[in-house]
């Protein structure tokens, strides 16, 4: 019988419990420092508290102050709640939840619609009492003035710099150096951009105009780069939204001409529609490329695999994902996951190296000794002993003066890409130019029978 009363508190007392990690710096999302570190804490909780974990969910380089609905991970975590799979939300501080009242409440009514409670590890709440309720509003309250306050400052130090018709940051777009602080041309590249357009004014061929200045000036500029130079208005005068922070390579008419002839060569399906994805998601069951279509009912793009309907192919993948969801998904994870790469491949490129030499000069030496035994031994000769030590001890001499000799991944492309305020210039463009750009930046996107999302970059 007591045994008994103890397995029913064990039952009253064991909770599913999700697990909610959240990082807003891409640096955090990166090195893992926060992600690894609250992620941990949170599982060594669950363990010592005798929770089971139901979830773990986490929006990595986002920040607390965006609205739920672009969380993902937050998304996920919610149509779990809905669906009964928990009972209790952690995490490690009230600021990885949210920093603004307003949507902390809306996704506090769901919580409580559903009878699920949260709770941080580090910190102390009480969401049953006045005093605790208002101590959570003025935690928030105080949390949601620092980000403003923040962003306050860096639009004013930005609109600063746009008065002074200075960049906002020290990426000059390609043709342009800085001079101080202003953007002027650079007279290395200055007659080869200048061409560039011309020739492509001539034209209307991007290829065409990559060889010509290629031949005669020797200037490399890879496709996506030339597409991004056609589409930005910085060539006519017009940099971060300012009119003569650049100086002109063409004037805003011919950049006009650049943009009709740019749109001309849009492919389109036989329906005259758009798909952003198309020929770029792929299954990730079955590996078979998604099929978008329109939803006739809200006009919004989906997709899904054909090879789920073909009984013989045995995949499993029946989900039907909104071309919404992936764009937002890519472009929050677009940067972070290429400066994780970065990472990655300096640290293991590194490690590999350093390894791989340290083997071979070992190897090399234990040779070298062994040479000398051979010699005492009057197995070879003093000039044989000679010559193979010299050529040992030549390629030690190699391995350490080495510079790495692995082919660098070509970040640098990506990165011109990437560059200060790009999500915002994406929003400003046509849906046939976020056509050409992902393909330009992305080999494959991966849809998966859970609606989770992977990437592979175009290195």
């Amino acid at each position: 019988m007591k045994g008994d009363d103890a397995r029913m508190e064990e039952i009253r007392t064991t909770k599913r419990v999700f697990l909610y990690v959240r990082v807003s710096t891409e640096e955090q999302a990166i090195h893992g420092l926060s992600i690894e570190a609250q992620t941990t804490a949170l599982e060594s909780w669950a363990r010592e508290s005798g929770h089971k974990v139901a979830g773990i969910y986490t929006d990595a380089g986002i920040s607390a102050r965006k609205p739920a609905s672009k969380r993902p991970e937050l998304q996920r975590l919610l149509t779990d709640v809905q669906a009964g799979k928990g009972d209790l939300v952690a995490f490690t501080k009230l600021d990885r939840w949210f920093r603004n009242i307003a949507e902390y409440y809306k996704v506090q009514e769901v919580l409580e619609k559903h009878h699920v409670d949260w709770r941080t590890i580090h910190e102390d709440y009480d969401t049953s009492t006045a005093s605790g309720r208002l101590k959570i509003n003025i935690m928030l309250s105080v949390a949601q003035d620092e980000a403003d306050r923040t962003s306050e400052r860096i639009k004013a130090v930005f609109e600063a710099k746009r008065q002074r018709l200075e960049p906002l940051t020290g990426n000059c777009p390609t043709g342009y150096r800085l001079a101080g602080k202003k953007l002027v041309k650079d007279p290395e590249t200055e007659e080869a951009v200048s061409a560039f357009f011309q020739k492509y004014l001539a034209c209307g061929s991007v290829s065409v105009a990559q060889s010509h200045v290629l031949d005669k000036f020797g200037l490399r500029i890879e496709y996506q780069l030339a597409s991004k130079m056609l589409d930005s208005p910085a060539y006519y005068g017009r940099y971060y939204q300012v009119d003569g922070m650049t100086p002109a390579y063409i004037t805003r008419e011919e950049f006009d001409r650049i943009q009709a002839l740019r749109t001309r060569v849009v492919r389109k399906t036989k329906y005259n529609r758009t798909y952003l994805f198309s020929g770029l998601a792929v299954c990730g069951e079955c590996g078979y490329h998604m099929a978008p279509k329109t939803n006739l009912r809200n006009q919004v793009p989906v997709y899904n695999c054909p090879a789920h309907y073909i009984k013989r192919s045995g995949c499993q993948n029946k989900t039907n994902i909104s071309e919404r969801k992936i764009e937002a998904y890519l472009l929050e994870m677009l940067e972070i996951e290429m400066r994780r790469l970065q990472i990655e491949y300096a640290n293991l490129s590194k490690h590999r190296q350093e390894a791989d030499h340290k083997k071979e000069i070992s190897a090399l030496k234990s040779k070298i000794s062994k040479l000398k035994d051979l010699y005492l031994n009057d197995l070879i000769t003093l000039e044989e002993y000679k010559t193979d030590q010299t050529a040992m001890l030549e390629r030690i001499t190699q391995l350490q003066n080495r510079e790495e000799q692995t082919r660098r991944p070509d970040f640098e492309r990506i990165e011109k890409v990437l560059v200060a305020g790009w999500r915002e210039m994406y929003q400003d463009v046509s849906r046939e130019k976020k056509r050409e750009f992902w393909p330009s930046l992305l080999k494959e996107i991966r849809i998966y029978p859970d609606r989770h999302i992977a990437f592979d970059l175009d290195l």
